[in-house]
């Protein structure tokens, strides 16, 4: 996706009146900034201990500090640990798309999310950044604001999600001055959960009484 200058201006002034609302709303206790730098700087040397592994992976579901989370999760934490050394041999390290590619190949197809954070860890110096249902569905919001025809899926499944996400951050950023790349990050998270559909609850059904 690329946005001409008038279209990131555009979307930064939308951005700029609610930027710390939302982005004040994250939360820190949830998904520690101290331990998410630490994740970056061991995933960028090799080996990586299994314990790390996990750990940010758990960081990554909102599970931070817990031990109990679901069974489906706790296989795809092995599946990592047994194909790391698979993935450092293959010498994907060095591109993220062909990262991204290997590890969506062999993962799950519903592992898509993971496939991309791992991505992220190995590539954030690109800068890569870390995409999930919320930041796109804010992207998707705000690109729509300013180009009526944009269309785009509910959720992201390709490299080129991955791609147009960072485009977008990219030029977004130069039309916000003293905003950092994580302080973006955060907002359309935050923002993407704000603006996310709520399933409307059936009505209870009442019992009929004659009068």
């Amino acid at each position: 996706m690329k946005l001409t200058s008038v279209e990131a201006d555009a979307i930064a002034k939308i951005i700029d009146p609610i930027f710390f609302r939302h982005e004040s709303s994250y939360s820190f206790k949830k998904y520690p900034a101290e331990d998410y730098a630490r994740y970056k700087s061991v995933y960028s040397k090799t080996p990586i201990k299994n314990d790390e592994i996990q750990a940010s992976l758990v960081w990554k579901w909102g599970h931070f500090g817990k031990n109990n989370f679901p069974l489906k999760q706790k296989e795809l934490i092995q599946k990592i640990k047994d194909l790391w050394a698979d993935y450092v041999r293959s010498k994907n390290c060095g591109n993220a798309k062909c990262s991204f590619q290997w590890w969506s190949s062999k993962l799950p197809s519903t592992a898509y999310i993971t496939a991309a954070y791992v991505t992220h860890l190995v590539h954030h110096s690109d800068p890569l950044p870390i995409i999930d249902q919320h930041n796109f569905r804010a992207m998707n919001r705000l690109v729509k604001a300013v180009r009526a025809k944009h269309e785009a899926t509910k959720v992201p499944r390709s490299w080129q999600d991955i791609a147009d996400l960072k485009a977008f951050m990219s030029a977004v950023l130069m039309h916000l001055p003293g905003k950092s790349s994580d302080e973006l990050d955060r907002f359309l998270m935050m923002y993407g959960r704000s603006i996310k559909p709520r399933k409307s609850r059936k009505p209870r059904k009442e019992a009929l009484t004659m009068r």
